[in-house]
């Protein structure tokens, strides 16, 4: 501007700045890095486009938009409690993940209330089923993992369920991976972190053994 018009007017350097801030947006929009062991689906108009893998691609702005996930993620605030929130997320991560569940309440077979702890390790294996068969999958996992785990503690005695860990974990990773497979995910493991009866019958138990001893 300076060679043509003379000295610049302060309006034609705001202008100026405006386009290059204009420019360099659009040209950050259009890149997508994506990290190792993590992809992004990608849709145009609302429709299915592909899947980004790592590395440095390119979008066209407006017309492609990254489609976001519900994901969990678990925090520690300030006075050492931990809690489970749950977000959505455009990187998808494909490492194997584990989702530690609450405590659920279990009726055993001679109906004995008890509590059972378990954790569940899976990897995501195709994401568009991961993202377009299931509505939440976190969600989804939890509540398929707690209703499993009633129904296969349901069918033993306490006993059973104290000694029968291995079994257990079998039966519950078997009826997980098969429903699993169409969301896209592959359930590795499935453990028991603890078994705990009711305080009553803790005390039976520890007065029967005693007793056995003597």
């Amino acid at each position: 501007l300076t060679p043509m018009f003379g000295e610049a007017s302060p309006f034609a350097l705001a202008f100026a700045v405006v386009l290059a801030i204009v420019v360099l947006a659009a040209i950050l929009m259009c890149v997508k890095i994506i990290k190792q062991a993590e992809c992004m689906v990608v849709e145009r108009f609302g429709k299915y486009k592909g899947t980004l893998n790592a590395g440095i691609n390119f979008i066209v702005p407006v017309m492609d938009k990254p489609r976001a996930i519900h994901w969990r993620s678990k925090r520690t605030d300030i006075s050492g409690v931990e809690y489970v929130m749950t977000t959505e997320k455009t990187n998808i991560d494909l490492r194997e993940q584990v989702f530690d569940f609450a405590k659920q309440n279990v009726i055993t077979k001679d109906n004995v209330n008890i509590e059972i702890d378990a954790m569940l390790y899976f990897q995501i294996t195709d994401v568009t089923q991961a993202i377009y068969e299931i509505a939440n999958l976190p969600d989804a996992i939890e509540k398929l993992c707690k209703t499993s785990l009633r129904n296969v503690a349901g069918n033993l005695t306490l006993d059973e369920c104290l000694t029968s860990r291995d079994p257990i974990n079998s039966q519950l990773l078997a009826i997980m991976d098969e429903a699993t497979d169409k969301w896209g995910v592959k359930v590795n493991r499935v453990e028991l972190k603890d078994i705990t009866p009711p305080h009553d019958i803790q005390q039976a138990m520890e007065k029967q053994m005693r007793a056995e001893r003597d």
